[in-house]
């Protein structure tokens, strides 16, 4: 995979800062870059650019030195240029099937993120909505703008 825009990775960084902010108070789980790998149960190895893990899906609390044998409960991918539509699909599908409980899809474009809490239930917020955990991440919230800041 070839390296990220600076754009992409400022938005990454910021979902990273939010997030991590958050779990310094809240500690509920551990929060990874886009360097995370989780392994499918095809082999094949998924990074997303942002992901978080809760603590009981951790081995013994542990972060592996692998990759991870079992999936995040949040996925987030940040939408390149060069991204497919059918490429996406295809990624977030095979998170739920993974068993990511979460998946956000972050739309540089047009300061969007869609929220997928199944394959089949998504919702689209603008920079003026709030972005929240659910129960993946209870009590976490921001305004999406903020993502894009």
């Amino acid at each position: 995979m070839s390296p990220a825009g600076l754009r992409h990775e400022r938005i990454d960084a910021n979902l990273i800062m939010l997030i991590g902010a958050f779990l310094k108070q809240h500690p509920l789980g551990h929060i990874y870059g886009s360097s995370a790998g989780y392994t499918l149960p095809s082999g094949d190895v998924r990074s997303p650019d942002v992901s978080f893990v809760a603590l009981a899906r951790l081995p013994d609390g542990c972060d592996p030195d692998d990759y991870a044998e079992f999936p995040p409960d949040l996925a987030v991918e940040i939408l390149s240029p060069n991204d497919r539509v059918r490429d996406l699909n295809d990624k977030i599908f095979e998170y739920f099937d993974f068993g990511v409980r979460l998946v956000w899809v972050v739309d540089p474009k047009r300061q969007t993120v869609t929220v997928y809490r199944s394959w089949a239930e998504a919702r689209t917020l603008r920079p003026d909505e709030t972005l929240d955990g659910g129960d993946v991440l209870p009590g976490f919230a921001c305004r999406v703008g903020e993502i894009f800041d």
